[in-house]
Formats: C-alpha cells, structure tokens, sequence
C-alpha cells in the first residue's frame, strides 16, 4: 500500500499520528485495530513523513509558483540542503526546483494576510476621510465678525 493511501485511510478513520517528544510515532487511543495494524505495518514510512513536514515547517521552507506557473520549494539561505532533499523526496515534492529566498520576506499565514489586508483598507480609508475633513476645514467659508 501506498504511504498516500495509508495517509488517506488514517484522514477517513479520523485518526491522528504523530512524533512526540522522543521521536516516538504515537497513534490516537481510539483509534480502531484496523487502523493501528495498519500504522504498524507502514510505521518507517510514517515516521518519515512526519519528520519530513516538522523539517519543512521548522526551516521555513514554502511552495511558491513561480512567473511561468509551475511550483517551486522556496528555501531561506539557512536551510541544510542535504536536509531539504530528503525531506522533500519523502514527501513527493523532489521534481519541484528549489529556489533561495533571499529577499528576506516575511513568510505569513493566509489568515495573516487578510487580517493585514484588512488593516491596510481600513488605514486607507481613515486617511482619506482625514484629509476631505481637512479640505472641507480649509475651504470652508470664514465669517467675519463685526465688532
């Protein structure tokens, strides 16, 4: 069995495996014997995925697409390259170009970036709210008082 379908089998059981603190793989208590002679078959295999995407995640390491459409691993100037190839030929991603990231962006989530988005509209328009009121101050009609 393919390590995709065993993934997939664990995601339609609702069963969670993961690494603890030792490097352990550690399996859901409720999980069904089916799905735990499953994971012991496929354990290795398991425990490579796992520590392949805590790597990917750790280092920083991003899919981006690139100008002409295809996708690429973006890596900052950091990264173990011996690491990152391995990591990314566990994971199926070893076709993709690896490309540096050394424009040193901010790497964020998407919900950061539409909180951000959303800032940055509201900022926006706050300032041009200020400025009409400070264009509506400047034009206003001055009445002259007679004494």
């Amino acid at each position: 069995m393919d390590i995709e379908a065993v993934l997939d089998r664990l995601m339609e059981a609702g069963v969670s495996v993961w690494l603890d603190e030792e490097g352990k793989l550690r399996i859901d208590k409720g999980a069904p014997e089916e799905i735990k002679q499953l994971v012991r078959e496929h354990k290795q295999e398991l425990i490579d995925v796992r520590r392949a995407q805590d790597f990917m995640n750790r280092a920083g390491i991003r899919i981006i697409r690139l100008p002409l459409g295809q996708h690429a691993l973006a890596y900052p100037l950091r990264t173990n390259l011996d690491e990152l190839r391995w990591a990314a030929r566990v994971l199926r991603m070893d076709s993709m170009p690896l490309v540096i990231n050394d424009e040193g962006l901010e790497w964020i989530s998407p919900e950061e970036w539409r909180r951000r988005q959303v800032a940055r509209i509201c900022e926006e328009y706050r300032r041009e709210r200020l400025k009409k009121a400070a264009e509506a101050v400047d034009y206003a009609p001055v009445q002259r008082w007679r004494a």
